[in-house]
């Protein structure tokens, strides 16, 4: 926890926690006056008679005064505290979030969407609320701690040191246990609270699958499963601490009834004079001893929410300290040449897997050209054009964009120069122009358009009330799937790249609109680069270039013509899509 926050405090914070530190200081003084000051006042009551009432006024009116310096200083310290607290969080979360969006594809598989979803939100508020505790409590609880017990020495006697020393190692041990208890439990929590996470996402995702399999029980077993155990776990940790307070409270009750008995049996048989000067410090030890479990009382709350907390700062910590496999070069070179891709025996491999899911992969396209991947379900044509844009990086070989190695450039410049239409046509929140000009926020209208008419989106788009102002929900699922599909491929088309890479992204689109969309492409944007992965032959038979893929190996490259007669992989997919006549057999 320590190390995640102080780590990443900026000067202006920890000025912040200086000011706290003073401030603190001022406030223990301004107590202690108060409470140094009841034995004085409890002295000036007992010989009022001989001296009057005005010694009293007098000690009154200063531990009003101090009270209210007390009150104002607490004030400052609070407001001081939360605004550094709320400050230091949201660096942290942006933090997160920036090395979050820094991940390369394999970086996400430490960390599931669920769970860093958890982090960003249920676990930073854990830190928050960990570090505003500490804020205001770690300060002024050991320095009041400390002061009191100064000031407990010079009214001190065995018995009464005995009986605090007493009830304060039965408080100790009691937090002791009560940590022993609930820091395990803590740990369980969270990573129930992603199991909930995941099971919610699950069921509203999927939740036309789960309706059209009348799979809603199902789901709802699964859910109160996770449900209960986290409920159970809860309750565990909320028994155990409920018990803490009411035993703080009897410590608090019995120190101070303790003392006032044990002064009784000391002032028995004094004389008058020695017992009004014993009750004055008998007064004055109880107030102090108070104050003492106060502050035990103030740092066991910070240390009650400590141990959650610290399982929540180590998974934050885990994403913000993430080695991303996936860095920019720090001799970046420029690009030679201009819509150009060349892969030179490529191999791939996920981390942890000893064979590779791509091998031996060599192919180049000139500016201009298209190349498409075709292959059946797992042979790795999308893992090959994610190393493209470096979303992946190759394990062996090179792979090369306008003449250079795509790891010897900045990522920014190489995916400047490539537009992407994704294989699940996703949508951001927002309206539709947003999500068109995604490339260029200060994209024009007419530009958008532009990209539109291409992709056969503009007539759907106009057809609505609010046109390109439209509203799309989140994940465009107020779109059909082939609608969906169209504003994607106008999304990558629009800043006009060098490169437009197609992951299956015609699959929506009936025949004829993939058709009339890839012709637009190519008499629109006629020095772009197209890569296409498709699983109908139809869309990519025109291609300069196929790549026919079999369990990660090429079996087969060419035009459509060669590989229909020399392709055995290639002809049976053609095959089972269109007749011989078709394909000219």
């Amino acid at each position: 926890m320590f190390r995640l926050l102080f780590k990443n405090l900026k000067a202006k914070q920890w000025i912040a926690v200086v000011v706290i530190f003073l401030l603190t200081l001022a406030q223990v003084f301004f107590m202690m006056q108060i409470v140094s000051y009841i034995s004085l006042l409890t002295g000036a009551v007992q010989t009022s008679k001989q001296n009057g009432v005005a010694e009293i006024w007098w000690y009154g009116l200063y531990m009003v005064i101090c009270a209210i310096c007390m009150a104002v200083v607490e004030i400052i310290i609070r407001f001081v505290a939360s605004a550094t607290a709320a400050s230091t969080v949201t660096m942290l979360r942006h933090k997160m979030y920036e090395r979050v969006n820094e991940f390369a594809i394999s970086d996400f598989a430490s960390f599931s969407t669920e769970s860093l979803i958890t982090r960003t939100t249920n676990d930073m508020q854990n830190v928050h609320l960990a570090w505003l505790t500490f804020l205001k409590t770690a300060f002024v609880a050991p320095i009041t701690m400390v002061w009191s017990i100064i000031l407990l020495v010079q009214y001190a006697s065995g018995s009464l040191t005995l009986v605090t020393a007493i009830w304060l190692i039965l408080l100790v041990v009691a937090v002791v246990v009560l940590l022993l208890m609930v820091t395990p439990k803590y740990k369980i929590v969270q990573k129930l609270t992603d199991a909930l996470n995941v099971a919610s996402r699950e069921n509203l995702t999927g939740v036309r699958v789960v309706r059209a399999f009348n799979a809603e029980s199902y789901q709802e077993g699964k859910f109160e499963k996770v449900n209960a155990t986290f409920t159970k776990v809860q309750i565990f940790n909320g028994r155990v601490l409920s018990f803490f307070t009411p035993f703080v409270m009897f410590v608090m009750m019995g120190l101070s009834l303790s003392i006032l008995w044990a002064s009784a049996y000391v002032i028995n048989g004094m004389s008058v004079d020695q017992a009004n000067a014993t009750f004055a410090a008998t007064n004055a030890f109880v107030m102090l001893s108070g104050q003492v479990v106060m502050s035990f009382i103030l740092l066991v709350t910070l240390i009650v929410i400590w141990p959650r907390s610290s399982v929540s700062a180590k998974r934050v910590q885990e994403v913000i300290e993430h080695t991303v496999s996936i860095l920019d070069t720090e001799n970046p070179v420029e690009f030679k040449e201009q819509g150009t891709i060349e892969f030179k025996n490529v191999g791939f491999a996920y981390p942890g897997s000893d064979k590779e899911a791509v091998s031996d992969i060599s192919f180049k396209v000139k500016q201009g050209e298209t190349i498409a991947f075709i292959g059946a379900t797992g042979s790795g044509k999308t893992t090959i054009i994610n190393m493209i844009p470096r979303m992946a990086d190759c394990t062996r070989g090179e792979v090369l964009v306008d003449g250079v190695n795509v790891k010897d450039v900045l990522q920014k410049d190489l995916r400047d120069r490539i537009g992407y239409a994704p294989q699940r046509g996703f949508l951001f929140k927002g309206n539709i122009k947003e999500n068109i000009a995604f490339k260029d926020p200060n994209m024009t209208l007419e530009d958008v358009r532009w990209a539109a008419e291409i992709a056969d989106a503009d007539g759907f788009v106009m057809s609505k009330r609010n046109g390109y102002d439209s509203e799309v929900a989140q994940g465009g699922s107020n779109f059909s799937g082939g609608q969906k599909q169209r504003l994607c491929i106008a999304r990558a088309i629009a800043p006009k790249p060098e490169i437009l890479i197609f992951d299956d992204s015609f699959s929506a689109l009936d025949y004829k609109t993939d058709k009339t969309v890839r012709g637009r492409i190519a008499e629109k944007l006629p020095n772009a680069t197209r890569v296409i992965i498709a699983q109908r032959v139809g869309t990519i038979m025109d291609a300069d270039q196929i790549v026919v893929l079999d369990h990660g190996k090429m079996v087969g490259i060419g035009k459509h013509y060669d590989l229909v007669r020399n392709c055995p992989v290639y002809q049976e997919i053609a095959l089972s899509q269109l007749s011989k006549e078709e394909l000219g057999l």
